[in-house]
């Protein structure tokens, strides 16, 4: 009956904490100023975000439905996975289109990505 208990407020807990990070994955998207940052904000915390949904969903179904859900843990393996390295490709590409980067000292910090890019692709 403890057990019970327990994991409801597990999964409450962790549907609680996914709002909070997708509240902070919206804040971060509308208030920060250049493509690089918001990609950050939206690969980090939106896909933790939904991890958090899974986990909770297959905490959900174990417990009430009785039933081992091997497609929220592929699910979530998935998209450990996939977030990040989307995340860098879209940046990347930012990066390679000459899109302003924003920076608080006025440095092109693009410029040398840009140059190790071209020295692959001259090899």
């Amino acid at each position: 009956m403890i057990l019970n208990n327990i994991l409801d407020i597990i999964i409450i807990l962790l549907i609680l904490v996914s709002i909070v990070a997708m509240l902070a994955t919206v804040i971060g998207f509308i208030r920060l100023p250049d493509e690089l940052t918001k990609i950050h904000a939206a690969g980090v915390t939106g896909s933790f975000a939904v991890e958090l949904v899974l986990i909770a969903g297959f905490v959900y179904f174990y417990r009430y439905l009785h039933v081992f859900e091997l497609k929220f843990l592929l699910a979530i393996g998935f998209l450990f996975l996939a977030a990040p390295v989307s995340a860098h490709m879209i940046s990347i590409s930012a990066i390679i289109y000459n899109k302003h980067v924003y920076s608080k000292n006025n440095k092109d910090e693009a410029k040398k990505v840009i140059e190790d890019i071209e020295k692959l692709n001259n090899k």
